[in-house]
């Protein structure tokens, strides 16, 4: 098994609106050609890896292979917020130690990876192009990639991912058919996921994506205690967390969260969402109230959605009006039911999930088996006694959870590595077997 740490090279110039600009310097032991090269700022830009499993496609990979691979899948998570429901990808044309172009797939419904860096490159005879996916093979919003490629008179396709999709499937083959040499895929399906989470899902688990963030201290608090309002975590981390937002269709907060800090739960970083997130607000007592900041509806989002108890719907309803749009759920003794308001969010067409907190809901979720992935912002300062725990275990749960049970959890993951945002590291944890 071959697994490499990303560099330091790929630097953090500008991961923001519009176009890249050329990298500051191409990575060691490579030249940049003529090509359209991306400049790179975002997620884990420093914490990738790459780890090919021991096959028949991996086993004529050198270790310039691995780092245009790499690199592919680095310049594909600039599409974060941009592409959904389409994965991220990137791709590297290069000849020998020589980077034509670069390209990566921005906007869905807009040129594909393959597409955008073959046009950047005046002759990609002989060419090897590599690709953080398989290569796509049907008429869809854009033409086949397979045909671009064949009509650019690119020898060789290296790809990290295979195409799960039944539509888009079939263009390695199709290209190994016209006598190009085809190597891949070189991962694993746990890789896959972590790199395009979305896309890469259990087919068998029939509900949105969800995803939980928490800000933690060293002490293992997420706030200190009487209702004092601090920042755990510094101005970078914050940054992350708007972008972050930017690749959801809705941030969830409950009761708890929303009355102790108003959130707007916008994404104002300089990801720019192609589609806004939509706020939801958990709120068992119907409690919410026109003035709360999440409900302004601002950036173009989608109408904010609050859910309540069958019985405070029609009643809060009248008194947000058109600000918001309220969604009866069933409760029992422990709260609303989780599982049901994922159901009434994927209703209204929303498949993926940032939940914020609390820490009652974010454990209750956790307790419900219905978390996908956990981001973790560990702030270097401790709280101490008295401070609000990440994941309380109360003797009566608050009506913004359910219930805390003895369900075994699952395995979690870290595939991807610890990344530092200033004084902050953020440990992204994925879901397990």
């Amino acid at each position: 098994m071959v697994q490499l740490s990303a560099d330091p090279t790929f630097g953090r110039s500008g991961c923001g609106r519009g176009g890249g600009g050329p990298l500051r310097r191409p990575e060691r032991g490579l030249r940049s050609g003529r090509g359209y090269l991306v400049r790179l700022r975002c997620l884990q830009d420093h914490a990738l890896r790459v780890r090919p499993v021991a096959s028949s496609a991996a086993s004529h990979l050198s270790d310039l292979d691995y780092r245009l691979l790499r690199r592919s899948i680095l310049l594909g998570r600039r599409g974060w917020g941009r592409v959904h429901p389409n994965p991220m990808v990137g791709c590297v044309v290069a000849r020998g130690r020589e980077v034509l172009a670069e390209g990566y797939h921005a906007l869905f419904g807009g040129p594909h990876a393959e597409t955008t860096a073959l046009a950047a490159v005046d002759n990609a005879r002989g060419a090897t192009l590599y690709s953080s996916l398989e290569p796509c093979n049907h008429v869809g919003k854009t033409p086949p990639c397979t045909e671009a490629i064949r009509g650019a008179g690119i020898e060789r396709v290296v790809y990290w991912a295979p195409e799960p999709g039944s539509a888009a499937r079939g263009g390695a083959e199709r290209l190994r058919r016209s006598g190009l040499r085809v190597d891949g895929p070189v991962g694993e399906w746990t890789d896959w996921a972590a790199e395009n989470p979305f896309f890469f899902r259990d087919p068998g688990i029939h509900r949105p994506y969800l995803a939980l963030k928490l800000a933690v201290s060293l002490d293992g608090y997420i706030a200190p205690g009487g209702g004092r309002r601090v920042w755990l975590t510094g101005p970078e981390a914050r940054a992350e967390v708007h972008r972050l937002r930017a690749g959801f269709d809705a941030v969830l907060v409950g009761s708890g969260t929303w009355r102790a800090d108003d959130p707007r739960l916008t994404a104002r970083g300089e990801t720019v969402p192609r589609v806004p997130p939509v706020p939801v607000l958990l709120d068992t007592q119907g409690q919410a109230t026109r003035g709360l900041r999440a409900l302004r509806c601002e950036g173009g989002a989608r109408r904010p959605i609050v859910v309540t108890a069958v019985g405070q719907a029609t009643r809060l309803q009248g008194l947000l009006g058109e600000q918001a749009e309220v969604v009866p759920v069933s409760q029992d003794g422990r709260g609303l039911d989780l599982e049901e308001i994922l159901g009434a969010l994927a209703e209204r067409g929303i498949d993926t999930i940032l939940c914020e907190g609390g820490g009652i809901l974010g454990a209750s979720l956790l307790d419900g088996d219905l978390v996908d992935r956990i981001y973790v912002f560990l702030a270097p300062r401790l709280i101490g006694a008295g401070g609000v725990p990440a994941f309380p275990v109360p003797s009566r749960v608050p009506d913004d959870a359910d219930g805390m049970g003895t369900r075994a959890m699952p395995e979690w993951q870290t595939r991807l590595d610890p990344v530092r945002f200033g004084n902050d590291t953020l440990m992204v944890l994925d879901r397990g077997a």
